[in-house]
């Protein structure tokens, strides 16, 4: 399980993962609401991987443990 480093950048959120010296844009987040945060998360260049859901939207910086997404 690789941990992720998600940072806002003006509008957009990217995501830079470790073991792989990684950076890319998110554009898309399973769950971004006010109650819930998180799931499924769509990398620029069709990567995807998943974060447990958090209480709400996270201030960023956040570091998060991440899975690949089984529907790769």
């Amino acid at each position: 399980m690789p941990v992720v480093i998600l940072r806002q950048r003006g509008a957009d959120l990217y995501c830079y993962i470790a073991k792989q010296d990684l950076e890319a844009r998110v554009v898309q987040v399973e769950h971004d609401t006010p109650e819930h945060w998180g799931g499924a998360l769509e990398l620029e260049g069709g990567r995807r991987y998943y974060v447990n859901l958090q209480p709400g939207r996270p201030t960023f910086p956040l570091s998060l443990r991440a899975t690949r997404d089984a529907q790769v």
